[in-house]
């Protein structure tokens, strides 16, 4: 998880290969290209910017050709992220790959421009944006860390990498959730081992996990079925001290006694067995 993000140029490329061959028999819009009517660098990019909400794929036309007619321009530079914004907002998900290789492209071409910082948390956020909840596929969440962590990695003390923060947070939390339900799946088919393997994954690997009191009472409950009482009563005495509003505080206790109760049975008998044994022994050495 703590690697950091890197794009595949080739991969990107062959994507947007078969996108845009995907896409060669829809019809395309009309613009009005022609350099007199367009105006300056200036008023080409004004006239992009304002289209791009409501009509990306014309804005994009618009930014193209300022990188066509104006390729020296420092709009020509700006008309490249606007290139990777205006297939950002039509958001589906094949939209998404284009702009995070377009985003990519610029930080590769202009690595110490202003705009390189913002460029590297879209590359992110084009994953973010894609992520599913905690019980379907995690690939977009699990690119979106490794991109979160390579921007505020490579721009600390940005305000970029502020947003980066809490969005890497929300996806952890994602991911631990989507960890947990899967050990939680093991625990219901009394794959006991198996839930333990995942549970303490998130244990180890997400210590601020939002439902940590749930994650102990299970992991406390897997070891109750594994028979190891010592373990399981520490998982069920961290709910005790250190959850006391929640909703596993009552089960919790109420485990930590029957433990306790199983143990001192326990203890109990192994006395009453080393009483037969000597009195057995006393018996036989007076026939």
């Amino acid at each position: 998880m703590k690697k950091i993000f890197t794009f595949n140029l080739l991969t990107a490329f062959v994507l947007v290969l078969l996108v845009a061959v995907s896409g060669s028999g829809c019809k395309k819009k009309k613009v009005d290209l022609d350099p007199e009517n367009l105006g300056s660098d200036k008023e080409i990019f004004q006239k992009a910017q304002k289209r791009i909400r409501r009509d990306p794929e014309k804005a994009r036309l618009l930014f193209k050709e300022i990188m066509h007619l104006y390729p020296d321009s420092l709009y020509a530079r700006r008309a490249k992220i606007g290139i990777a914004d205006s297939y950002f907002k039509q958001k589906d998900s094949a939209s998404m790959i284009m702009a995070a290789a377009e985003y990519q492209e610029y930080v590769n071409l202009y690595p110490n421009s202003p705009d390189a910082v913002y460029a590297k948390l879209q590359i992110a956020m084009c994953y973010y944006r894609q992520m599913k909840s905690a019980g379907r596929d995690q690939t977009n969440t699990i690119l979106a860390i490794r991109a979160l962590e390579g921007m505020i990695k490579q721009y600390p003390d940005t305000k970029e990498a502020e947003e980066a923060k809490e969005k890497l947070e929300k996806a952890r939390q994602v991911l631990a959730d989507h960890y947990f339900g899967i050990g939680y799946s093991n625990y219901q088919l009394k794959a006991f081992k198996g839930a333990v393997a995942r549970f303490k994954q998130v244990i180890d690997d997400y210590p601020d996990f939002k439902k940590n009191d749930k994650l102990f009472f299970y992991t406390g409950k897997c070891y109750f079925a594994l028979k190891d009482y010592t373990t399981a009563i520490s998982f069920f005495q961290k709910i005790v001290n250190s959850f006391p509003k929640s909703k596993y505080l009552d089960k919790s206790t109420k485990m930590i006694k029957k433990i306790t109760e199983i143990q001192s049975q326990a203890t109990k008998g192994g006395n009453t067995k080393d009483k037969n044994k000597k009195s057995t022994k006393t018996e036989n050495r007076y026939p």
